[in-house]
């Protein structure tokens, strides 16, 4: 095994691969809250078995048991009868992993920023509506669980608003049309923003231009055992949950969102959350005032 870092993901691949069994049995050391908190109470200063077991409150065979794992792993010393104190290892893998925690809960909070600011590119996208909840008494809002699906993608770049919705829409129908894809009810046709055009609250215009790109993606869904050209991009959707509403043509999709958004908003029940908003295009029409949309909006209990 290299001594080297693991400066590529190459090399990271290689280094995984050739240790699976020790790493997971290294996670495995760590798997479990108890095994957790004690490395965090040893981290500061060593302890005696019954001071442990008094602050944690667990019974001593458990506590016992525990322990041995750790002192088998090497994360946990034992220097003389019934006194403890936590090793280099130990003290490194609880600080890397706790680092590595505090980055994940990071990211997943700047998606959820970005998410934010989607929703509001969007809103502004359709409607200078920018306060209060309006919401057709007619309106209906269910709680969909979208499963996991493959699904074939087609994405395009634009100069101006509806421009890379055109382009990825045609890569789209000259695909899947003639497979008779559009036909068939179970191909489903989803869209959404990819990247989202940037809106400036001042001058009340979206900035589109090479230094602040504007995209626009489709997808169609794949039943399993469909074959694909070498050529088309295909991806694994995990599906989520999700708030759905219907609307039809493009010029309601900024008030929709909008509702979607303040929906979740009001609801105790729901947050918001970081997996794909979609637009499902139910009709598959091309026309965008005659589209029939459910609009996907992501949440989590």
């Amino acid at each position: 095994m290299s001594d080297q870092p693991l400066n590529s993901k190459y090399d990271l691949k290689l280094f995984v691969l050739e240790s699976l069994q020790e790493l997971a049995e290294l996670h495995k050391a760590l798997d479990n809250p108890i095994r957790l908190e004690i490395l965090a109470r040893l981290l500061v200063e060593e302890k005696e078995f019954k001071n442990l077991q008094d602050e944690m409150n667990i019974p001593k065979t458990t506590l016992a048991n525990h322990l041995n794992q750790l002192l088998e792993k090497a994360l946990v010393e034992k220097l003389e009868r019934g006194l403890y104190r936590i090793s280099d290892d130990g003290e490194d893998i609880l600080r890397s992993s706790s680092k590595v925690f505090l980055e994940i809960k990071m990211r997943e909070q700047q998606r959820l920023e970005a998410i934010s600011r989607r929703y509001e590119a969007m809103i502004q996208r359709y409607t200078n509506t920018s306060s209060g909840i309006k919401m057709n008494e007619n309106e209906k809002f269910r709680i969909v669980k979208l499963p996991s699906m493959k699904v074939a993608s087609f994405h395009a770049m634009g100069e101006f608003l509806g421009d890379p919705e055109d382009k990825a829409s045609k890569k789209l129908g000259n695909w899947a049309r003639p497979r008779g894809m559009f036909d068939d009810p179970k191909f489903k046709v989803f869209g959404f923003n990819n990247p989202d055009p940037k809106y400036n609250k001042e001058t009340k215009e979206f900035l589109i231009n090479k230094d602040n790109p504007y995209g626009y993606e489709f997808w169609v869904t794949l039943p399993p055992d469909f074959e694909v050209d070498d050529d088309i991009n295909t991806k694994e959707f995990e599906g989520g949950l999700y708030v759905v509403t219907r609307c039809k043509g493009v010029h309601k999709l900024g008030e929709v969102w909008k509702n979607l958004y303040d929906w979740v908003k009001i609801n105790n029940k729901y947050k918001f959350a970081p997996h794909q908003c979609l637009e499902h295009n139910i009709n598959k029409e091309e026309d965008g005032e005659k589209i029939l949309f459910d609009v996907y909006f992501p949440i989590s209990e």
